[in-house]
């Protein structure tokens, strides 16, 4: 999502108008108050930034017309309050079965998700599974690296796309818990958490297992 400066912007303004519906770049002028060259030097800019796509359209019995529209990404930059909704029903949940019934929750998606990712583990050494998790994280949007250390490997998490609901239900955190203990030769020991106010969520996984720990 943008700052709510960026649908001041003309950019931004484009973007608001083809949210209401795809138009042409001379129907963006008109409404706009611009040039029709300045509308689709702004619409260059936008489509090199993936926020908008255009395509031939009919209109009726006219000839084609050049039609933009939002993209998928174009879509995402207004406000996107999923965790308002989540928060919600983890709420209800917690209401009606307590905090192990949260847990149990995401600990079924955790265990689904080791699963269903089995076969990327199959054959390959501790720290090639742990370099594993850490592309499986980064393919649901988490920034993560891993480093070597003596003692084991380190999988740090940079960012978390549930923070605003993990800092309520932390038990969301149990997803990527349990995709780490059924996908890992040892069990990962938490050493900071971005739910509990840390900059980063980081794991140690000793080189042994057998070691546990964690805060």
């Amino acid at each position: 999502m943008r700052e709510d400066s960026f649908f001041q912007t003309t950019r931004g303004r484009i973007v608001a108008a083809l949210k209401r519906t795809p138009r042409t770049a001379t129907e963006l002028s008109t409404e706009l108050g611009l040039t029709a060259n300045a509308v689709r030097q702004h619409l260059a800019r936008l489509e090199r930034d993936g926020l908008v796509a255009e395509a031939t359209a009919r209109r009726g019995r006219t000839k084609p017309s050049q039609l933009f529209s939002l993209t998928h990404d174009g879509d995402r930059l207004f406000p996107q309050r999923y965790d308002v909704l989540l928060n919600a029903v983890l709420d209800e949940v917690r209401r009606e079965g307590g905090t192990d019934a949260v847990a149990t929750i995401f600990r079924n998606i955790g265990e689904r998700s080791a699963r269903r990712h089995a076969h990327r583990f199959e054959g390959k050494d501790a720290g090639q599974r742990v370099d594993e998790v850490a592309k499986i994280l980064g393919e649901h949007g988490v920034l993560a690296d891993v480093e070597r250390r003596p003692e084991g490997f380190v999988l740090r998490e940079h960012n978390c796309p549930f923070k605003e609901t993990a800092v309520s239900h932390p038990q969301v955190c149990t997803v990527v818990h349990t995709l780490m203990e059924e996908s890992l030769s040892a069990k990962p020991q938490q050493r900071t958490s971005i739910a509990r106010g840390d900059d980063t969520c980081e794991f140690l996984v000793p080189a042994k297992s057998g070691t546990a720990g964690g805060i």
